[in-house]
Formats: structure tokens, sequence, C-alpha cells
């Protein structure tokens, strides 16, 4: 489907759809808005990320048990 289809597609489903499926419309529309408006990431944030997941392939997260700790020690 291109561009100009997908358009004329909901301008002519539009005006059949529930009030709840049109505001969830526009609340999908403008996530996807602020979304557009965002920086691209940058190759330090994309290294980060890979690191991430490395980590996790890795297992080397804290378990539910030392994330528990830590939050006792920060609460004191």
């Amino acid at each position: 489907m291109t561009r100009n289809q997908a358009i004329t597609t909901i301008t002519t489903v539009l005006p059949t759809l529930s009030d709840e499926r049109v505001q969830l419309l526009a609340e999908i529309t403008q996530s996807w808005a602020e979304d557009a408006n965002r920086p691209p990431e940058d190759d330090e944030t994309r290294a980060a990320i890979a690191e991430g997941i490395a980590q996790d392939e890795r297992g080397e997260f804290a378990t539910d048990a030392e994330v528990e700790e830590a939050y006792r020690q920060f609460r004191k």
C-alpha cells in the first residue's frame, strides 16, 4: 500500500470509527510525531545498547535478590 492509499483508507474509515478508536488513533499519531522529533541515536548510544544486550546474553545482570539488597541499602 502506498502512502496515498493509506491516507485515503484512513480518511474513508475515520468517520465510521467509534470515539474510543478515534482517540486511540490520535494517541498513536501523537506518539509517532514525538518519536519523529527526537534526535537520532548516536554511535555512543548504539554502542551502549549493544553492550547491554551482550551483557544480557552473558547473563551478567543482577539477580532479583541482588537488586532488592541494593534497594534495601539505598533506603537506609
